[in-house]
């Protein structure tokens, strides 16, 4: 596209994991992962039926739930300057949604995403702080 700057991958690294969006297999049988600025534990809840789960991760990218959300979205951005390199962002989940151009136009549809599912909640839903 004839941009100026480099891009760089983590594919195939530990990039993913020093940066908590992927985690290993003991952390996720632990329970307790940071993501997302906090520890969440993103296992099934105990006793409850995850072949849903395992359906949607399959469809997605056809593997089980578990495979699916050991590695999250996330981005960041880094500046180089004089030798040295400075962190400047990051950002997970649903703080990625800028970066994928078709949900900015669901936001402003009627029903909006119309989403349904394990993950969401209305704005009515949430706990109170």
């Amino acid at each position: 596209m004839g941009w100026s700057f480099p891009w760089a991958s983590s594919f195939g690294g530990d990039f993913n994991y020093d940066f908590q969006a992927a985690h290993t297999k003991e952390e996720w049988e632990s329970g307790a992962v940071d993501y997302n600025f906090r520890s969440v534990d993103l296992r099934p809840p105990a006793g409850q039926d995850s072949s849903g789960l395992d359906e949607f991760a399959s469809s997605v990218v056809g593997t089980d739930w578990e495979t699916f959300r050991r590695e999250g979205p996330g981005v960041s951005a880094f500046a180089l300057e004089n030798g040295v390199v400075y962190h400047t962002y990051s950002a997970y989940a649903r703080g990625l949604d800028g970066l994928w151009g078709m949900y900015q136009w669901l936001d402003r549809a009627p029903l909006g995403r119309n989403e349904t599912g394990f993950w969401w909640r209305r704005h009515d839903e949430y706990d109170s702080v």
